[in-house]
């Protein structure tokens, strides 16, 4: 049994949304999104375990930062405002201590800050080890969902552009680095560790992707009004594209996805380009926007620019304004990866579930039978 399972188990005996007009979106998107006359109130929910979530090498702030960004990465999905998030958490004998919460909380704190994201409320407990889940609220009057209908007058036009913001396959590279040289579960300190730190030194930037990743609230926001259908990737690309349910990727412009460091690590580690594809395919928590859109990449870079050049003129003008606004300095990007198309789903003109067929999967919870 999978998390999809569960969901379809759940969502068929929830009729409780039956008849209520007030309800946009339940169960099945980002967030669920409520009426409140012209704006609507999107809301979502994520559940962090130390187990599976946090990798060893993370501090208590950065996962306090995490939950948070994890949450709120959702709101941006939505293209929404974030309104407040409140957070409950279970602690273990470990983490029950005053110097971990002390530090815990600032990192909470860090992210609702930099996210103008308030923490306003949530639960304590005692439980087996730490849980963090995140409830957090935002405002839009133009939600955007995963998918997307044409009207009739439009069935021909079903072809749009597919984007994602910024770079992706740095958490897929951090993770390499972290699980085959610098832990053991086994032996302790691997024999590799020196060479893991050296990477760390070496390719800060995607060691920083996975200690303290960033949700595109300033992108979602600058970009609503100009897509047609958004999510963020955080089971990975070859999962999340799945939701857009007919598309065509292409493999060049998904390499052209990964940072000039990104390509300096898979060179020094002799990754070839296959072997990239899959990392970025397969690099899940990257918080990027993937999302549809009828507007050419030029038209959208554009677009991202003029605001952040409106924004930092005014943060430059507001003496009063926290330097660690999320506005401040993003150099926000759109790359173009793809198309959606009539029906089907391809990569290279193969069929996306043949491609690399067993590899090419995202990130799933899965229980055993």
């Amino acid at each position: 049994m999978n998390e999809f399972d569960i969901i379809d188990i759940i969502q068929k005996n929830n009729t409780s949304v039956k008849g209520n007009s007030g309800i946009i979106k339940s169960i099945g998107d980002d967030c669920a999104v409520i009426s409140l006359g012209i704006n609507k109130l999107v809301i979502t929910t994520d559940m962090l375990f130390k187990s599976t979530h946090f990798p060893e090498l993370l501090t208590p702030f950065q996962i306090g930062k995490r939950v948070v960004t994890a949450n709120v990465s959702d709101i941006a999905s939505m293209c929404a405002k974030p309104l407040g998030i409140v957070v409950s958490m279970g602690f273990d004998k470990e983490t029950a201590d005053k110097k971990y919460i002390d530090e815990l909380s600032r990192g909470i704190n860090s992210a609702c800050c930099e996210y103008e994201c308030p923490l306003v409320g949530g639960d304590t407990n005692k439980s087996k080890e730490l849980v963090l889940s995140g409830t957090a609220f935002g405002i839009t009057s133009n939600p955007v969902f995963r998918d997307f209908n044409l009207k009739e007058t439009e069935t021909n036009q079903y072809e749009s552009n597919i984007y994602i913001t910024n770079d992706l396959g740095k958490v897929s590279c951090a993770l390499i680095m972290y699980e085959k040289y610098l832990i053991d579960k086994k032996n302790g300190v691997p024999y590799d560790f020196n060479v893991g730190l050296k990477l760390i030194n070496n390719y800060p930037e995607i060691f920083n992707k996975l200690s303290e990743p960033k949700a595109r609230i300033f992108e979602g926001m600058a970009l609503n009004g100009h897509i047609n259908t958004c999510c963020d990737i955080s089971d990975g690309l070859g999962k999340d594209i799945t939701y857009l349910n007919n598309f065509e990727l292409n493999s060049e412009d998904i390499l052209n996805c990964a940072s000039s460091e990104t390509f300096e690590f898979c060179e020094e580690l002799d990754i070839d380009d296959i072997g990239l594809l899959d990392i970025i395919l397969n690099s899940g928590e990257e918080f990027e926007l993937l999302f549809s859109s009828f507007n050419s990449s030029h038209y959208l870079n554009n677009k991202l620019e003029k605001i952040e050049r409106k924004n930092k003129s005014k943060n430059k003008n507001d003496e009063n304004k926290d330097n660690s606004n999320s506005n401040k300095n993003n150099d926000s990007k759109v790359q173009k990866i793809g198309k959606t198309i009539e029906n089907g789903q391809y990569i290279d003109s193969v069929a996306f579930n043949k491609f690399h067929e067993g590899v090419v999967k995202g990130y799933v919870h899965r229980w055993n039978d």
